[in-house]
């Protein structure tokens, strides 16, 4: 963008922004250790030495994220092993994200892995996964969210939000909370095949909202 040789259809240029914290998750690293304790952590995506995230403090304080742009982000560094342009993991409620605008990621334009922490006044644009990702018990509110896919790509849902796949008993749930949105799905043929994909056991308080899908909408 500085240099001027981006363009509408440019992503993927670097790894976007990476929050951890100490706060509660589930589907831990360790298979026997308690979620949403100190012991149950979660590595980070990507990272090829250890970077664990995730404990007990629900109120944990990660720092602010405020008026922020994040363009042409996200990275596929193997399989499942994605960047996006904003992913936290075991963010606490001491944390601040406000005024945060998310451009053409190559993967998702945000993913919470668990936490506590609130997110306000969003705009994720050009996203070429799913807008909002949401897992392994999250449990906060999103607010006054803006979300448009581009006229032509790739990308799959709006929200595509889990709680721990086949782990659906553990706690905390996700319990996703978002108000006042307006998103925009333009792919028909999005993989998840819904603008909304909801499962694994996880919860969802959806108010004030307006959606247009071009594929089926939850």
């Amino acid at each position: 963008n500085v240099l001027g040789l981006s363009t509408d259809d440019s992503q993927g240029q670097w790894g976007g922004i990476v929050i951890s914290g100490r706060a509660p998750l589930t589907d831990c690293f360790v298979s026997s250790a308690p979620p949403g304790t100190a012991e149950c952590d979660r590595q980070v995506e990507g990272a090829v030495a250890l970077a664990r995230y995730g404990g007990a403090i629900a109120n944990d304080n990660s720092g602010s994220l405020r008026f922020v742009q994040i363009r042409y982000s996200g990275f596929v560094l193997s399989g499942n092993s994605e960047l996006q342009a904003l992913t936290t993991g075991g963010v606490g409620s001491g944390t601040t994200i406000s005024e945060v605008h998310l451009h053409n990621s190559s993967d998702d334009g945000l993913e919470f892995f668990g936490g506590t922490h609130n997110a306000t006044r969003l705009v994720i644009t050009g996203a070429d996964d799913d807008s909002v990702d949401v897992d392994v018990g999250y449990r906060e509110l999103m607010q006054l969210v803006i979300a448009v896919q581009k006229t032509t790509c790739a990308a799959d849902s709006m929200i595509e939000l889990d709680s721990a796949n086949a782990l659906e008993t553990q706690q905390p749930r996700t319990f996703l909370k978002l108000a006042n949105f307006t998103f925009v799905h333009r792919n028909a043929a999005a993989g998840n095949q819904a603008a909304m994909q909801f499962r694994g056991g996880a919860a969802a308080s959806l108010v004030n909202g307006v959606m247009t899908a071009s594929t089926a909408c939850l």
